[in-house]
């Protein structure tokens, strides 16, 4: 039996243990952290090798395979698919969205143009809002409609007005809120009902809120967008654009 006086000795030394456990590298902060933490820390970790407490620019085009046989062990082959650097943003966006996987482009347009091509084809048919980003607008009417897909504008800050606008063939309900550049909101619940009724997907593009304001994937939205270069970037010096979306299936499809 430990007397008085070694039991005291002991117990810094417990602490001491206790706290070096929980503040573990890359382990010392557990469960679900508020928004303004995960805004500087999801998706960062100390870099394996080295140590780095913040996560390198992998600026490698390709990356060496072990075999063929092991190809793609370590989820890296071409920077364009896959670069580890791109993958801790990518992590970092679907965290604060709230989404299952997210998808990192060079451009927001980018972003708007690969979450209508992984929803639609030839014959198919969307309801978007008539108030959103020029480009946004110019692409549907200018780049998809010649491929034979169709589109119909309506004032969406009247859901009502949306569900009068389906058709058979709406695969893609195409929202924003607030909108670019009127600022209208819309109702991303009600909206998420009328597509999830009809089969569709719903998208909505979230650029002016960011997920400090809104989240649409909470509200029944299968995916959003967010132009990177606007408020996630903040100093005017990149561009950049990312899909996020609710569920795997449909990150994976964006991905691809």
């Amino acid at each position: 039996m430990l007397s008085r006086s070694q039991r005291l000795l002991a117990r810094p030394a417990a602490a001491v243990a206790r706290r070096a456990a929980g503040t573990k590298s890359g382990t010392w902060m557990q469960g679900p952290m508020a928004l303004e933490t995960d805004l500087v820390h999801a998706a960062v970790e100390p870099e394996q090798k080295s140590g780095a407490i913040l996560t390198p620019l992998f600026l490698s085009t390709t990356f060496v395979q072990d075999s063929v046989d092991l190809y793609l062990a370590k989820g890296y082959s071409y920077s364009r698919t896959n670069n580890p650097t791109v993958t801790a943003l990518e992590k970092k966006l679907a965290t604060l969205e709230n989404g299952a996987g997210a998808c990192a482009f060079g451009t927001g347009m980018a972003a708007t143009t690969s979450a209508i091509s992984a929803t639609m084809k030839t014959g198919d048919h969307c309801v978007i809002t008539d108030c959103s980003y020029g480009g946004t607008n110019r692409s549907c009417r200018e780049f998809f409609t010649p491929l034979g897909m169709e589109f119909t504008f309506t004032d969406f800050r009247d859901p009502e007005n949306i569900r009068k606008a389906m058709k058979p063939n709406t695969k893609l309900i195409f929202s924003e809120t607030p909108a670019n550049p009127l600022l209208s909101l819309c109702d991303i619940e009600e909206i998420s009902k009328i597509a999830k009724s009809a089969g569709a997907k719903h998208v909505v593009d979230a650029t002016f809120a960011t997920p400090v304001i809104c989240r649409p994937l909470d509200h029944g939205a299968d995916m959003v967008i967010q132009s990177l270069t606007k408020y996630y970037e903040g100093h005017n010096m990149m561009t950049g654009g990312a899909v996020i979306s609710k569920d795997q299936e449909l990150a994976d499809k964006v991905k691809w």
